[in-house]
């Protein structure tokens, strides 16, 4: 009842396990009446939908036969562009915020729906260069987190969804694709969660034919994980990706990203060095040097370059709550 990635409980055992055999035993009680020819109220929703519900399984987002047909091939930038223009209608300008919460009901949000339906029949073997994965899977990526905040009612974190990333998921060519799946299983070429034994896809699983190797740490730079210190949603092509990652490198490190006291040679430094660290190097120094060139202050690159093996590393906390631009 454990989570070693979130580092925390899950349920409230042991209560949880008599909420179990009451839902069993309304389940019995459906059924036992419905045999015997008595009338009854069946639950509210199927047992399977509440059995997945109760023990945290996947949660489909794209469901459902897609209105019309057509070809699939540019579909996520069809998404993208949907979700794009739900960002800017719902754009609250007093508050600074996207008002997530009221996207549900709108026909755009309809439409976007639709859209991700059509993801079933997309073969992701169409995406033929390294730069045309990258940027389906980074965009999808994005545009799923947002569809999950919307369609749980998310109002301030996503972890108000206990395994949020593991929980929402894309049918995509008749195989699913957890955001989790797409981070770790394909951008990240594989490689554990953090805290994790596991490698996200067995040796026989067919994901396997969409892993990016070697891994680009410059993703992490691009992810959106709907909280106020995730990098900015932006959209990236296939043709200008290597410029879309750099200027996502700087946006994001220089906006608050990173701090520098020369006076006592301390950095502070993104939680997400702090997660996945040997993405972007083997130790804090080489992490350092990576992050130099990306800094816009001259001097703050020259400083950091002629002393990263000196520098007392800091992390900053992680705030979880709904990014609100």
């Amino acid at each position: 009842m454990y989570d070693p990635r979130w580092r925390e409980l899950l349920g409230n055992f042991p209560q949880a396990f008599s909420h179990i055999g009451y839902i069993n035993s309304v389940f019995a009680l459906c059924r036992a009446r419905k045999a015997a020819g008595r009338s009854t109220v069946e639950p509210t929703l199927p047992e399977t939908a509440a059995r997945k519900i109760l023990f945290m399984q996947r949660l489909l987002l794209n469901t459902g036969e897609p209105e019309g047909g057509g070809p699939v091939e540019g579909i996520a930038n069809e998404l993208k562009h949907l979700m794009n223009v739900l960002r800017g209608i719902f754009f609250r300008t007093a508050e600074g915020r996207v008002a997530y919460e009221e996207m549900a009901d709108s026909s755009v949000y309809r439409r976007y729906v639709d859209c991700s339906r059509h993801l079933q029949r997309f073969d992701p073997r169409l995406l033929r260069s390294r730069e045309e994965r990258m940027a389906f899977w980074i965009n999808l990526f994005n545009v799923m987190v947002i569809h999950g905040v919307i369609e749980l009612g998310i109002r301030d974190s996503v972890r108000e969804v206990p395994r949020f990333f593991r929980r929402i998921c894309y049918l995509i060519g008749g195989l699913e694709f957890s955001a989790d799946d797409i981070e770790h299983g394909i951008l990240r070429g594989n490689h554990r969660f953090p805290h994790s034994l596991l490698h996200p896809f067995g040796q026989q699983d067919p994901r396997r034919s969409q892993l990016i190797e070697p891994m680009d740490p410059r993703i992490h730079f691009a992810l959106v994980c709907a909280s106020s210190s995730c990098p900015p949603i932006e959209i990236y092509s296939a043709e200008t990706l290597d410029e879309d990652l750099e200027v996502s490198g700087k946006t994001f490190l220089n906006s608050g990203g990173v701090r520098i006291d020369c006076e006592t040679c301390t950095i502070w430094l993104p939680k997400v060095f702090d997660w996945y660290g040997e993405d972007f190097g083997r130790t804090e120094e080489e992490r350092l040097l990576f992050i130099a060139p990306y800094l816009y202050r001259n001097e703050d690159r020259q400083y950091l370059v002629q002393n990263a093996g000196r520098f007392r590393v800091k992390y900053d906390p992680y705030d979880w709550r709904l990014n609100r631009t």
